[in-house]
């Protein structure tokens, strides 16, 4: 099956967003969920960082995580602290298979705010992506307990199916991917899930 991780990137303000503001894409294989507009609440205030954010964001949508890496380096310089810019370095580094820097960068934001579930969800990805299951699962586990949402909490029960599956504990996986499934309404995801479950029904047994 192929490699499918749910990121949410980028996400400062899910319960206040329509469905017309959401994106969803699968770039390289990930379903990745972000927002349009994402700073008319002040997720990044000065306006220059929010440009080259966006320049960064636009580089790595098109698998250039070398150029957004350096911008997202500039904008973390223009508004230092910030926990989206923080989310986005963690997540390239792990793109460019950069351990040490992914586990800085999110650490960092877990710093500044040790509540916010989407670091959580991108942290627990980006171990995923770097073949760190066990620290995925820990990391994601801990995120879980801080959200109330019950769409995100779906959207973690999803990556720890995932983690899981990485790690051939395939009941495990097989019960979080239905836990998923109960909560989870965006059929792009859904759709994901459900082919995930499909794999594990022939190898949970």
């Amino acid at each position: 099956m192929k490699n499918i991780l749910l990121t949410i990137l980028i996400l400062t303000f899910l319960n206040c967003k329509n469905d017309s503001e959401k994106v969803v894409s699968k770039h390289s294989g990930d379903t990745t969920i972000h927002y349009k507009n994402q700073f008319k609440r002040g997720g990044i205030k000065d306006s220059i960082a929010s440009l080259t954010f966006d320049l960064a964001s636009e580089q790595n949508s098109n698998g250039n995580f070398s150029k957004a890496k350096k911008l997202y380096k500039k904008a973390n310089d223009l508004e230092p602290e910030n926990k989206i810019i923080l989310n986005a370095l963690g997540g390239v580094s792990a793109d460019l298979k950069n351990l040490a820097d992914c586990t800085l960068y999110f650490e960092k934001s877990l710093k500044i705010d040790s509540t916010f579930t989407i670091t959580y969800m991108n942290f627990g990805t980006a171990y995923n992506k770097l073949l760190k299951f066990n620290k995925s699962i820990e990391v994601l586990e801990k995120g879980l307990k801080f959200e109330n949402n019950q769409e995100k909490k779906g959207y973690f029960y999803y990556n720890l199916a995932n983690s899981y599956y990485k790690t051939k504990d395939y009941k495990k996986s097989y019960e979080l991917t239905n836990k998923a499934l109960s909560m989870v309404k965006e059929p792009a995801v859904r759709e994901d899930i459900i082919e995930l479950k499909d794999v594990l029904a022939e190898l949970k047994n």
